[in-house]
């Protein structure tokens, strides 16, 4: 008589084969991607999308009279992580003086963004010698170097954006 197998289903052997495999397809895709890189992109795409909506609202707030800028020289509070998120003009880190009658930035922006990251050198800066203003933001990626070294500024190694990209170092 033969020997018929009466219970049907995979040995521990064949499991641990096809739980192998998976985990090998699963490093060499997890290379392939390299998280870290997509994630620092993803940062780098909202940091510049900032950078420009502040842009556009100081230039627009100061074209229209809502602001006036200030000399920051002295500010200790000009960055994304040591000021707040207001866009009073005294209590944020871009500071500004508002005209009697005027609303000033909120106008224009709710809230002034800030970084993604908010640690070390990875903030949002500002600057102003009360005619001109400068923002300033360090990119992660590597494939966007080429933005910070043709920005116009004097550092390589910020992105600048503003009406004169000399008054931060």
């Amino acid at each position: 008589m033969l020997n018929k197998r009466k219970d049907q289903g995979f040995t521990l052997v064949e499991l641990l084969v096809v739980i192998a495999i998976i985990a090998v397809l699963a490093g060499v895709v997890l290379v392939a991607i390299n998280p870290t890189a997509l994630l620092a992109k993803g940062r780098d795409a909202t940091r510049l999308q900032d950078m420009e909506n502040l842009h556009k609202a100081l230039s627009l707030s100061l074209a229209d009279g809502e602001v006036i800028l200030t000399d920051t020289s002295g500010c200790t509070t000009c960055t994304s992580l040591t000021g707040t998120q207001a866009v009073d003009g005294s209590a944020g880190w871009v500071q500004f003086t508002i005209p009697t009658g005027r609303t000033g930035l909120s106008k224009y922006i709710p809230t002034l963004p800030a970084d993604p990251t908010n640690t070390g050198s990875l903030v949002y800066t500002y600057a102003s010698d009360a005619v001109n203003y400068e923002l300033n933001s360090v990119l992660e990626s590597t494939d966007n170097a080429a933005k910070m070294t043709t920005d116009g500024g004097d550092n390589a190694a910020v992105y600048e954006l503003g009406t004169a990209l000399t008054i931060l170092n």
